[in-house]
């Protein structure tokens, strides 16, 4: 369906899209024809780099999306020492010029430093207002606030709670 309704927030702004609103990157689940049909809907999706076994299937995908579409792409990437592949998928994603990442499970900080050389933003996911300062003091974009009723990743805190505080402790959006 084309897009009939616009609105003008921050992350609009950022990403360069419709509606306020980023598909959330998830494991084993999110696919290139799902990041098509978002940038279709005016949102902008997120996509694994774990849903990649290899960097090279990471590459094609990427091409694939980016050939097929014309939204802003996003990649998430597990940046804590679990994800051996971190570093290359990293590097990957900033040649083949993504326009966002969202950082989950670590420190953001070489992801955030890579970033800025590249103009390509970079949310992160918090669960508490602690790790927000920290990644909003590294340099993040915006904050994807982790909540109680997240899939995935979950925090304890619920986003009644968690999202206020956020918006209260921070500068960047929310």
């Amino acid at each position: 369906f084309p897009v009939t309704i616009q609105m003008k927030t921050a992350l609009t702004e950022m990403l360069g899209m419709d509606l306020p609103i980023i598909m959330a990157p998830m494991f084993l689940v999110t696919n290139t024809k799902m990041m098509i049909s978002a940038a279709e809907s005016g949102i902008a999706g997120c996509i694994p780099a774990l849903n990649f076994r290899t960097i090279e299937e990471l590459e094609k995908g990427i091409k694939e999306i980016q050939e097929k579409s014309k939204g802003p792409l996003g990649v998430n990437l597990i940046v804590n020492k679990s994800n051996i592949q971190a570093r290359k998928q990293l590097f990957k994603c900033l040649d083949l010029g993504v326009n966002f990442f969202i950082t989950s499970l670590g420190s953001p900080e070489e992801v955030i430093k890579e970033s800025r050389k590249n103009n390509i933003r970079v949310f992160c996911d918090v669960t508490e207002e602690t790790y927000a300062k920290k990644v909003e003091d590294l340099g993040a974009d915006g904050i994807i606030a982790v909540n109680s009723g997240a899939g995935g990743h979950r925090g304890n805190i619920p986003a009644s709670i968690l999202v206020p505080a956020l918006k209260a402790a921070c500068k960047i959006p929310i």
